[in-house]
């Protein structure tokens, strides 16, 4: 009896181990795909860099062994530290581009006075290529430019200033000009983080007399951190490498280094000083600082979401 029930065991492992098997194929298949793709075009390239910030390289040069001394000019650069300080200003406005979005899905999805506006020209920004928008932009913000006439028009003359030409102003404009870029897809991934939102908590919560900000920040915010927290650290990603373009057609990095930010110092770094192993070694400071806040801020979502529990 027993040696029965053995047989029969064996062979029901094996009927499943055949089943098994074309799934297992099927999901190599799905996923070696993927995997590859971001060995070729993410971990090859960092390798390659990194392998680059080792040597000195000058224009056309034969590039020399240096080990780490890319690495301490970089240091010792005041260009470097300024262009980190200003990332961290851009930083300090991280909660407008977290929640501005939330605020305006929020209009949408409850179909607020003006929604079916918004919900036509919402994304319109983030279609427009970045560097069109630059460019854009800089004919707004000139000091002819149609805001500052608007601004005479309506009697606020004293804020009619050089936008692009203060060391404040300058970065703050370009701070304004990639959130009214980048905004857009914060309002899409919220509005798909509000759809999964059951209607009978924002019906309960309306019938207990929560007016919009209540709606937001006690029943919305809570239930959408998942949400809150990937967009959050796509802002943070987008901060610190999606600017450049911006940066290029708007200000150069100026006046004087207002405007640079990490990213753009690579590029300046590496094809207009041609010092290619300086340039690999800021990108790899770019990296890791742009994994360690990205890091820091998923850790700090996970560990929200655990106590929330």
């Amino acid at each position: 009896m027993t040696q029965i029930h053995q047989s029969s065991s064996s062979g029901l492992t094996r009927a499943k181990k055949r089943r098994m098997r074309p799934e297992l194929i099927l999901g190599i298949a799905l996923v070696v795909p993927g995997i590859a793709l971001a060995v070729v075009f993410k971990l090859v390239p960092l390798v390659r860099a990194f392998i680059l910030s080792l040597y000195h390289t000058r224009g056309f040069e034969e590039p020399k062994f240096a080990f780490l001394a890319n690495y301490a000019s970089m240091f010792k650069d005041p260009v470097f530290v300024t262009s980190f300080k200003n990332a961290a200003l851009v930083f300090v406005t991280l909660p407008v581009w977290i929640f501005l979005p939330l605020v305006l899905a929020l209009l949408i999805f409850q179909r607020s006075p003006g929604w079916k506006l918004f919900r036509a020209v919402y994304f319109l920004p983030y279609m427009i290529a970045p560097i069109v928008v630059g460019i854009m932009f800089r004919q707004i913000l000139a000091p002819d430019g149609p805001l500052n006439a608007f601004l005479i028009f309506i009697g606020l003359a004293p804020l009619a200033i050089e936008w692009l030409n203060g060391a404040t102003s300058a970065l703050f404009s370009l701070t304004a000009v990639a959130l009214w870029s980048f905004f857009g897809l914060g309002v899409l991934t919220y509005l798909s983080g509000l759809s999964t939102v059951p209607d009978e908590v924002i019906e309960a919560a309306r019938l207990d007399g929560a007016g919009f900000w209540r709606l937001l920040i006690e029943i919305v915010t809570p239930l959408l951190k998942p949400v809150i927290g990937y967009w959050t650290v796509l802002c943070t990603s987008s901060m610190l490498i999606w600017m450049f373009p911006l940066i290029y057609a708007l200000t150069r990095g100026g006046p004087g280094s207002a405007t640079m930010l990490p990213e753009y110092l690579v590029f300046t770094t590496t094809f207009e000083f041609l010092n290619r192993g300086k340039g690999a070694a800021i990108g790899m400071a770019l990296f890791v600082f742009a994994a360690i806040v990205s890091a820091f801020v998923v850790r700090r979502m996970y560990a929200e979401g655990k106590a929330s529990k």
